[in-house]
């Protein structure tokens, strides 16, 4: 009688076990979902700021480098869930957890810390009056000097976090999920998106800075 009771409480057990796998692989599949499709958003986010960008629109550009970063910054606090914190104890999926957190961290990064930045900076400068009607105005650039400098050390802070971005990216462990793998290819082509945007505003600025030099030269001021 004892040995039959103690063989239900086993299965009984069994079956828990069951049931909690079953439901912890259905919650982290949610969960994967909804990473994943913020994660594309915020791909998408960065052709358009690459378009807008070689279209000069640079407000609009900044516009969607902001979305960018509220998509990537949703991703991230998905995959800090505890359901991932669990995942990445495991064997073998620790490693995938750690990649598909480091994507949407890299991604953060180069949001927050370089594209915002850089386009802020150079909206500020741009809605001051150094551009009329698309040409610069060399008395207006000197009377801004100090958000002309301004741009120029985020250009430079911007490149910075771009390669640093670009290094991490390259050194991402290879998932055993090709969507991961795929999201990181994704991540690397974004980044490049990012050096582009950053390298034409640097071309500005080094114009700018080049007005600003000679109109200094020329009032002795």
């Amino acid at each position: 009688m004892a040995g039959k009771k103690n063989h239900t409480l086993l299965k009984l057990v069994l079956l828990l076990l069951l049931v909690a796998v079953i439901g912890m692989g259905g919650w982290l599949g949610l969960s994967f979902k909804r990473a994943e499709s913020l994660l594309t958003e915020a791909s998408a986010s960065y052709d358009q700021i690459k378009l807008n960008a070689e279209k000069g629109d640079y407000a609009q550009a900044l516009v969607d480098a902001r979305t960018a970063a509220t998509l990537t910054s949703q991703a991230a606090d998905e995959l800090d869930g505890v359901q991932w914190d669990l995942a990445s104890k495991l064997p073998v999926l620790g490693v995938d957890v750690s990649t598909m957190r480091s994507i949407s961290s890299i991604a953060g990064t180069l949001s927050d810390d370089a594209v915002i930045p850089v386009l802020d900076a150079w909206d500020e400068l741009s809605g001051s009056g150094v551009l009329v009607d698309g040409q610069l105005d060399a008395s207006q650039v000197q009377a801004k000097a100090g958000q002309v400098v301004q741009l120029a050390q985020e250009v430079s802070d911007a490149a910075a976090v771009v390669d640093t971005c670009r290094e991490q990216a390259d050194a991402l462990q290879t998932s055993h999920f090709d969507e991961v793998n795929a999201w990181a290819d994704e991540l690397r082509s974004t980044i490049g998106s990012a050096s582009e945007v950053v390298d034409s505003l640097a071309s500005v600025a080094d114009v700018v800075l080049g007005v600003s030099s000679a109109f200094s030269a020329l009032t002795g001021a």
